[in-house]
């Protein structure tokens, strides 16, 4: 390999490989605790009044964050990928992915209010 040799045109794919894999770790470690609580509340073995009390708890909204972060970016970098292979004109994959990023981020943020928003 010849020094200085460059790792495709954006540069950055290592890094972006990378964060992929630490989301989908994250995602893999969270998703299953959300998971059995869901499955909790619907079997009957929470209240309403209990999940809320488990819910306002700080570390769990730490988690939930964590959680909304690592969705956000595993999902982000699998649609642009997605996106980058298969539209080839850039008047349109620009606009479809500022439209998916907006899109994500308004979630995002108002799931987070959601979390963090309501006081025990």
């Amino acid at each position: 390999m010849v020094s200085g040799a460059r790792y495709g045109t954006a540069h950055n794919g290592l890094n972006e490989w990378y964060l992929q894999r630490v989301s989908a770790v994250v995602l893999a470690m969270l998703l299953p605790l959300l998971f059995a609580l869901l499955m909790d509340v619907y079997s009957g073995g929470l209240t309403q009044m209990e999940l809320l009390s488990l819910l306002d708890h700080f570390a769990v909204r730490l988690l939930h964050t964590l959680l909304m972060l690592a969705l956000l970016t595993h999902a982000y970098l699998g649609i642009r990928v997605i996106v980058e292979d298969y539209v080839h004109r850039a008047g349109v994959r620009i606009p479809l992915m500022t439209l998916w990023l907006v899109t994500a981020l308004s979630a995002g943020i108002w799931w987070l209010s959601i979390i963090w928003a309501w006081a025990g």
